[in-house]
């Protein structure tokens, strides 16, 4: 077989390569050097920040941009969706409780985000049914101060913001402008920090805690359970005396559109669960679980003797809930004020599956197995079906979780430990 012969590669001399490198590092530099110079023959690009801006530079960015963040407060529903969503606790809400007619349900008396702690991620603004709280394109955030770096979108605490009630089946709610409210904020962090709480507020030494005037959540449940009583046989009315046990922000953390939904379930035997007003918290199921007890048992619970020996002045008993008799036994419904008791507990009037829906509802809920049970629904059929006598396991309800078991199975407050 004839074998190809592949010529030998032609390769330039030492002269040849010097010349071509010599020609490449000239071509290279000229082309670097062109772009600079055609600098001499353009307008000046360099912006003096932050004094000289023909245009804000917050104004340049994107407006999907996440900068500081602003609260509208007209349209705040008080739902607290924001402060649980932030997974680092940045946002701090307090808000008193109403009764709805004489004093406002919901009332903010603080609305406090810190900038200098957040984290830009967004997740507080997703919850929110009205979009009161966006992020802006404002950035800026040298202070002289780093407290003045927490945004008080409630100026003095003295003067609580009433909580926006948006109208059913609303979509589009009216915002101020976006940025608006944080510019006027942002110009006021030179000053010396702001005191919170204010002084006369801080001379209560309550701030954060139940006021004074604040709403008798116990109170306000009996009389709600005696409204439920009258009208147990209409849905329709009955699920208005639940609604006004919950927040009423209609936020729908509860897993239902709004209040309306919650309730109805609840007045057509649907739902019993009393923990899903997450606004609401402890006060609102503490309201619905004398409601849904009274309506199980016919009467409702009786107010504590401390309370009785108060209301009842020196001539004698107190009154009873209009419509009764005195000791309130014409229609089994028993006065706040009533010095009269339950004779039965629970646990020997209701079946035992309906008693069962009642202690588990009284747990904490967490599952934590400290009660040596492998959860919240273990221990409650012990109690229920196997005789545990032992109603103080529950760790993470504590004290309040011990009191209901003892009203529940024995009608006693329990002992103290």
């Amino acid at each position: 077989m004839a074998e190809t012969l592949v010529p030998p590669t032609q390769t330039p001399g030492a002269l040849g390569a010097y010349v071509k490198n010599v020609r490449d590092t000239a071509k290279s530099f000229w082309e670097g050097m062109s772009v600079t110079l055609s600098y001499m023959f353009r307008k000046p690009i360099t912006s003096q920040y932050p004094d000289r801006m023909s245009v804000p530079v917050s104004e340049t960015i994107p407006a999907r941009y996440r900068g500081f963040l602003e609260v509208d407060m007209d349209i705040c529903t008080a739902c607290q969706a924001c402060e649980r969503a932030c997974p680092i606790q940045v946002i701090n809400i307090d808000i008193l409780k109403g009764d709805g007619k004489i004093t406002p349900k919901l009332r903010m008396e603080r609305f406090d985000i810190d900038i200098g702690k957040c984290m830009y991620c967004g997740l507080c603004v997703e919850p929110c049914p009205t979009g009161a709280i966006q992020h802006t394109r404002e950035f800026e955030g040298a202070v002289m101060h780093f407290n003045n770096l927490t945004l008080r979108f409630v100026p003095d605490v003295l003067q609580p913001v009433v909580a926006y009630k948006p109208p059913k089946g609303a979509e589009a709610f009216p915002r101020q402008p976006l940025g608006e409210i944080t510019r006027k904020l942002v110009k006021a962090w030179d000053a010396p920090p702001p005191p919170f709480p204010s002084k006369e507020e801080a001379a209560k030494a309550d701030h954060g805690k139940p006021k004074a005037a604040g709403l008798d959540v116990a109170a306000m449940g009996r009389q709600l359970a005696a409204r439920a009583l009258q009208v147990k046989e209409d849905k329709p009315k009955l699920q208005k005396v639940l609604e006004e046990a919950m927040a009423g922000t209609d936020c729908g953390d509860c897993g239902y559109p709004d209040c309306f939904g919650y309730s109805n379930a609840i007045a057509q035997g649907k739902d019993t669960s009393t923990e899903k007003c997450a606004p609401g918290g402890a006060d609102s199921k503490a309201m619905l679980e004398t409601i849904l007890v009274s309506l199980k048992t016919g009467a409702v619970p009786a107010a504590p003797a401390a309370q009785d020996d108060k209301s009842r002045g020196p001539a004698g008993p107190a009154a009873t809930v209009q419509g009764e008799t005195p000791g309130g036994h014409d229609k089994n419904i028993v006065s706040p004020a009533s010095p009269a008791v339950l004779e039965k507990p629970l646990a020997q009037t209701l079946p035992k599956d309906e008693l069962y829906k009642v202690v588990l509802d009284a747990m904490a809920g967490t599952d934590c197995g400290d009660c040596e049970y492998p959860d919240c629904d273990g221990y409650t059929k012990g109690i229920v079906y196997e005789g545990q006598t032992d109603l103080g396991r529950c760790a993470p309800g504590g004290e309040d979780t011990r009191a209901k078991l003892y009203e529940i199975m024995l009608g006693t407050k329990p002992p103290p430990k």
